[in-house]
């Protein structure tokens, strides 16, 4: 896809006909500048109809730009009610967009189902990044006590081939992988919910699938309280600064209250709280599209891992370092 410029009211959002993508210029409108700005048209990925793999909910989106085509790799759960045997419809999910912001479901989906081994019991939390022309995708797979690491690969990003289990943890969500391309490590963040104390850890490996998790590092953000009050965290390099957009972990149902939150490192393990207000949600993930625009995608306030939960976006305009810093709780 490329992305068309669709004309727009003066002074307002891009008049949105004939399924045309929005371009750079148009998305820098509307941005927020200092802040993200939530877009006027969330959510921009929603549960299907009711009886489809997807009616349930969706969420743990994430999002990559390959060529002229954004692709979002996102869990969704079938059913998604009170019971507890509803985490067990969850299976992998993808849209394509032309532009970040109007997304269009993949008619292969599940393009990761579970399986009907170490996965039987469900597959979520994808990540996924394209290198040589790959599409490298590491995600969770089983339930409860037994959730752990697995790894698929694509030529094609729809259809994926399963590399199998990488851990043998349990209890684990939430993961994130950065790759090195000069010393060609990979750094896989996640959380640990049996370690004790229970937090964000970070594990290495010099490919991408043999994590040396035994020796796997705790990771602290000076300025939240420690151990397990923060979570979700979605990690980028720009240049030397390494940035994690997270969120706190309040144990309430569907984390009322949260929001997401920005630290920043200088080597990817000792963070900074920086911003603790950048949108009102959860599982922040962040996509630059431009030298000075970002994308940022989200989970609406109060609703992790409840009925109806959807993806939405919010925009800035301007550098991550000149965020605003709130101050501390």
């Amino acid at each position: 896809m490329v992305l068309l410029g669709v004309a727009g009211p003066s002074g307002g959002e891009p008049a949105d006909t004939s399924g045309k993508s929005w371009s750079l210029a148009e998305i820098s409108a509307i941005a927020g500048e200092g802040a993200f700005k939530p877009f006027a048209g969330n959510p921009v990925v929603s549960p299907g109809p009711k009886g489809t793999w997807d009616a349930g909910a969706i969420g743990s989106m994430n999002v990559l730009k390959v060529g002229e085509t954004f692709h979002m790799y996102y869990e969704a759960w079938g059913v998604r009610g009170t019971s507890v045997a509803d985490y067990l419809t969850l299976q992998i999910g993808h849209a394509t967009s032309g532009d970040g912001l109007h997304w269009t479901k993949d008619p292969a989906n599940p393009v990761l189902p579970k399986g009907d081994g170490w996965d039987k019991d469900g597959t979520w939390d994808p990540f996924v990044i394209f290198e040589n022309g790959v599409f490298k995708m590491w995600y969770g797979g089983g339930e409860n006590t037994h959730c752990d690491w697995g790894y698929a690969t694509s030529k094609d990003g729809t259809h994926f081939t399963k590399a199998g289990q990488l851990s043998n943890l349990g209890n684990v969500e939430d993961d994130h992988v950065v790759h090195d391309p000069a010393s060609g490590h990979y750094w896989m963040f996640y959380w640990d919910r049996k370690r004790a104390p229970m937090g964000l850890m970070r594990a290495e490996s010099p490919n991408e699938t043999d994590f040396d998790f035994a020796h796997a590092e705790p990771i602290k953000i000076e300025g939240e309280k420690y151990p397990g009050s923060y979570k979700f965290s979605h990690v980028v390099r720009d240049g030397s600064q390494w940035f994690m957009f997270y969120s706190p972990f309040p144990r309430v149902r569907g984390c009322a209250g949260a929001d997401v939150r920005l630290a920043t490192s200088a080597d990817g393990l000792h963070w900074l709280a920086r911003s603790k207000n950048l949108v009102p949600g959860h599982d922040g993930e962040l996509l630059k599209i431009a030298p000075d625009l970002y994308l940022l995608y989200y989970g609406p306030q109060g609703l992790f891992d409840l009925a109806n939960c959807d993806v939405r976006v919010a925009i800035l305009k301007g550098e991550l370092s000149a965020l605003k810093v709130s101050p501390s709780e």
